[in-house]
């Protein structure tokens, strides 16, 4: 339902759409911040999907549904554009 209406909340919740306009905030103020350098960012999956959606709408419900507890993905910007992603905890399974 999340994922559908995104605009939907629970009783004193916080929908998708309000969600990622936060964490897109952080985000974009951490690409300025740092741009140029080598950043971590921790965060769950659903924040993480909704911050890559933002960037890139392949990021979605179905994405979420493939990622694990825990995951690790390296995402490239060039600037504030998301160039590519690579999933890094499925490498360090082997």
């Amino acid at each position: 339902m999340l994922f559908e209406n995104s605009s939907f909340a629970f009783p004193e919740g916080e929908s998708n759409e309000e969600a990622q306009k936060r964490a897109t905030k952080v985000i974009l103020n951490i690409l300025n911040k740092y741009e140029g350098k080598n950043i971590v960012i921790g965060t769950h999956g659903d924040i993480m999907t909704l911050m890559m959606n933002h960037f890139d709408p392949q990021y979605d419900y179905q994405f979420w549904r493939t990622t694990t507890m825990p995951d690790i993905y390296k995402a490239v910007f060039q600037g504030q554009k998301l160039v590519s992603t690579t999933r890094l905890w499925e490498k360090m399974l082997r």
